[in-house]
Formats: structure tokens, C-alpha cells, sequence
């Protein structure tokens, strides 16, 4: 993964308005700094940027858990308690401003759901790129014991989803295709 420099600039400026770099030890003439996508080799553009702001001062800024991670961790607000069979709605104290074409997905920690019995209630959250309100987790829990958390735990996960520009219509033919409309078990389980 690359390194990116801090405000995607180079350095601090040095003598002649030409600037040191943060992660090599160069110098870089003004002139090429203004350009760091066409000089730099550490630098690398993100697609996307999504804003928050937070709602709360408990709350904590999302983070990936490792550089790879496709998703990053949300956190609880407030300690609480989750009984078996129990459906909770637990704040993270973040709103979320995401581009058009983007929508937010909010799945399950693999950890909780393996160790406790910890879902979502909806399966999968979705956060349009429309809404500006707190970002809620609906948690369940279909263990056999209660579970508690406190404020600042992992509770869920989000993964930001880039959208096709579709278009739905209405016809009166669909394509064929070898499976048909073989549904459930159709092809073996």
C-alpha cells in the first residue's frame, strides 16, 4: 500500500520556496510539489471522500482494523446490555456525508457473531448517500446468554459501495438463461 504525505503535499518548505519531502529524504522544487500526482511515487489519489461529523463526545472515528480491512469498525456510544433473542438499537454518535453513487453497508463483526451470537436485525444497514442523521446499528442477538458492551466497543461493521448507474424498466420478455427459473436447490445443494 502507499504511503500518503500528510495533506497530499510534500514537506515543509526550505530555503527558495522548494520543499523537503516527509517520507524521502529529497528535495522538491516548488514547481513539481504543486504537482505531487505527477512526481511523487508515494502519493496516491483515494476515489472517494466521505465526511463525518460527530454527533457525540463519546464518539469515535471509524478505522479500519488492519491497512487491507474492506471494512471499518463502528463503535458504541453508551455501554449496554443485549439479552438472547433481545433487538437493540445502539448509537455510534456519527453522521455520515457520502458522494452521490456511494451508499454505506453496515454488516455484522464476524468476532461478535462467532463468539456471542451478535447480528444485525436488518441483516445489512444501509446508509444512502442522502442521509445526514446519526448512523444506528440494530444489533440482535440470537446467542443464549446477555451480552454487554461499553461505550467505545466495536459493535459493527461499514463497507462504503460504489453504485451502478442503472436504469429499471418494465418489459414483457425477460432473457433466457440455462438456469431458467430454477429457484431455490436448483442447481444441487
Amino acid at each position: 500500500m502507499l504511503e500518503t504525505c500528510k495533506r497530499c503535499r510534500y514537506g515543509v518548505e526550505i530555503i527558495r520556496g522548494d520543499y523537503k519531502c516527509e517520507k524521502q529524504e529529497i528535495k522538491i522544487p516548488r514547481d513539481e510539489a504543486l504537482y505531487p500526482f505527477r512526481q511523487c511515487s508515494l502519493f496516491s489519489f483515494k476515489n472517494c471522500i466521505v465526511k463525518i461529523k460527530k454527533l457525540h463526545e463519546n464518539a469515535e472515528m471509524p478505522r479500519r482494523a488492519t491497512p487491507e480491512s474492506a471494512g471499518f469498525d463502528l463503535h458504541s456510544i453508551e455501554d449496554f446490555t443485549i439479552c438472547p433473542g433481545e433487538h437493540k438499537s445502539v448509537r455510534t454518535g456519527l453522521a455520515f456525508e457520502l458522494p452521490p453513487a456511494y451508499a454505506m453497508l453496515v454488516y455484522p463483526r464476524s468476532g461478535n457473531a462467532k463468539k456471542y451470537g451478535i447480528t444485525l436485525s436488518n441483516a445489512v444497514g444501509v446508509v444512502d448517500s442522502d442521509y445526514r442523521g446519526e448512523v444506528i446499528v440494530l444489533l440482535h442477538n440470537a446467542g443464549h446468554y446477555e451480552v454487554s458492551f461499553k461505550a467505545g466497543d466495536r459493535i459493527a461493521q461499514a463497507i462504503i459501495h460504489a453504485l451502478p448507474d442503472i436504469e429499471i424498466i418494465e418489459c414483457e420478455e425477460l432473457g433466457d438463461t440455462e438456469r431458467g427459473k430454477g429457484g431455490f436447490g436448483s442447481t444441487g445443494l
